[in-house]
């Protein structure tokens, strides 16, 4: 993964104050070891990762963030709603907090009380 010139643009925008970032593609990109706290992804597709970074409050919302790397990442009090989350890693990240709620994962939907199993397992299927 790499840091595109788009990563770039929304770094620089987040450095200046925006926060709310909309309609989104940012496939096979890195975020790795950022500080993107606060920030928001509505109505982006996101095949990134975010190894490392420290995404506290963030927002991930009716978006599509399949093959997300959130290895290690911050995700405290993060919110995940309305997403597909297939194959979407977060082993090792702390997740106290953390609102994950009316996701889909192949075909089913995923609540609250689905995401230990999920964070557990990084599932690439639900049995």
């Amino acid at each position: 993964m790499h840091k595109s010139n788009q990563v770039n643009q929304v770094l620089e925008e987040y450095n200046q104050g925006k926060r709310h970032f909309t309609n989104l593609d940012l496939d096979n990109e890195s975020f790795d070891e950022l500080h993107l706290e606060g920030i928001i992804f509505e109505n982006c597709f996101i095949g990134s990762s975010f190894r490392k970074t420290n995404l506290r409050n963030a927002r991930f919302i009716s978006s599509n963030i399949k093959t997300c790397d959130f290895s290690n990442a911050d995700l405290t009090n993060a919110h995940f709603e309305n997403l597909s989350v297939e194959a979407a890693i977060f082993k090792g990240a702390l997740i106290d907090g953390i609102v994950f709620n009316n996701n889909w994962c192949y075909g089913q939907l995923l609540v609250q009380a689905d995401f230990e199993a999920f964070k557990n397992n990084s599932l690439n299927s639900l049995e």
